[in-house]
């Protein structure tokens, strides 16, 4: 054994249950060298603004191990805020994107910062300090994965992008044990729910808009989404007769590479992950 390697000799302590929240925003690499600089400098602002807002600066001050991503954020928080953040959080969050849109469009910055935000629970270890604050485990990939799923993409997209700027998923286990079970003011019949299959997770996505708009008003957010879904679904047929075919090679699909069928969206940001 070198002197680097480390040996799995038994369990392990299970780590402690941490809430996790990633934000990024939409279409970041679509704007200029300067635009980007100035929405990477303004992410950081605005969820302070909206956790002070939202009387739970506490969760911002006590972050654990929090990571810019370049195009967003990501944090760990203590879950008995959990219910605060689902009740309040998000619904400020919208006002204060809302206020900065306005305040650039007043000074003729075409210039946009529409989100999109994931909140999951589970164990998440610390990051050993020696190895860099580099933060692994499922909770925090499934987060991510959440964040990057065609349903929460979608409701961006069909929306008006002067009314609606966030778009929301809980994880199962946050709907589960903090929505559903009544401990958030937020209702569980204002949340759609659609199952996701992003690479190597599947399960339920529980979508949240704090301010719906477009084509979300005319055909609420979950037909819009199972439209979607559908037509991913008949692309992805498209594809994987294509890859059957002799001499055929793999072909691009929107949001990632096609594998069977499995859409495998691109690689996470930043150091709050792994990929």
């Amino acid at each position: 054994m070198t002197e680097h390697e480390v040996l799995d000799d038994g369990p392990v302590d299970l780590p402690p249950y941490r809430a996790v929240l990633v934000v990024d925003t939409k279409e970041f690499g679509g704007n200029d060298d300067p635009d980007q600089e100035l929405l990477a400098r303004n992410i950081r602002d605005v969820l302070i603004r909206a956790f002070e807002r939202a009387g739970l600066a506490e969760v911002w001050d006590e972050a654990l191990f929090p990571q810019n991503t370049g195009d967003g954020y990501g944090i760990a928080f203590d879950t008995r805020h959990l219910p605060a953040v689902v009740s309040r959080f998000f619904d400020v969050l919208q006002e204060v994107l809302t206020e900065r849109d306005a305040r650039w469009r007043a000074r003729g910055r075409q210039l946009r910062m529409r989100m999109r935000a994931s909140l999951n629970v589970g164990p998440v270890r610390d990051p050993h300090r020696e190895e860099g604050a580099v933060v692994v485990g499922k909770a925090v990939i499934t987060t991510h994965r959440l964040l990057d799923t065609e349903p929460v993409r979608d409701v961006l997209t069909r929306s008006d992008p002067d009314q609606t700027f966030l778009s929301v998923a809980l994880s199962q286990r946050v709907f589960d044990d903090v929505v559903a079970a009544g401990y958030a003011t937020l209702s569980a019949s204002r949340l759609v729910s659609r199952f996701v299959q992003v690479k190597e997770f599947s399960g339920k996505v529980y979508l949240y808009v704090p301010k719906p708009s477009g084509d979300l008003l005319e055909h609420g957010v979950a037909e819009a989404t199972q439209d979607s879904t559908a037509q991913s679904n008949d692309l992805r047929a498209v594809q994987a007769t294509r890859r059957s075919a002799p001499g055929s090679s793999t072909n691009m699909v929107r949001g990632g590479v096609h594998t069977g069928a499995t859409i495998q969206v691109g690689h996470l940001h930043g150091g709050f992950h792994n990929k």
